[in-house]
């Protein structure tokens, strides 16, 4: 950061989007914002999305194979979204192509 930029100040910057992420961030955590990425055009995602990864493992621990429903009421997803993220697999279910092979070895 140049020697120009530490002395600049919260009242300095005017108001509008970049004084309301100052008061956020600091004016010192702007200027490094403004020096990496300042002149492109980019787009910020929502928090939401960088703890998405998060979430998804909370909803593995939680699923038991039978609350699809449940899971998806309680974290505003759809069902789909559950199965997708879960599989079709019920933990501790064996497949039955397993179960009947397993039958044969016995004998």
């Amino acid at each position: 950061m140049n020697k120009l930029a530490e002395k600049l100040t919260l009242e300095m910057i005017p108001d509008g989007i970049w004084r309301t992420v100052a008061e956020e961030i600091g004016v010192t955590n702007l200027i490094k914002l403004a020096e990496l990425v300042g002149g492109a055009n980019i787009y910020i995602p929502k928090a939401e999305s960088f703890v998405r990864p998060v979430l998804y493992e909370k909803i593995k621990e939680e699923y038991n194979g039978y609350n699809i429903a449940l899971l998806a009421r309680k974290y505003g997803i759809t069902e789909r979204w559950v199965r997708e993220i879960c599989g079709d697999d019920i933990p501790g279910q064996i497949e039955l192509i397993e179960y009947l092979e397993g039958l044969g070895s016995n004998s």
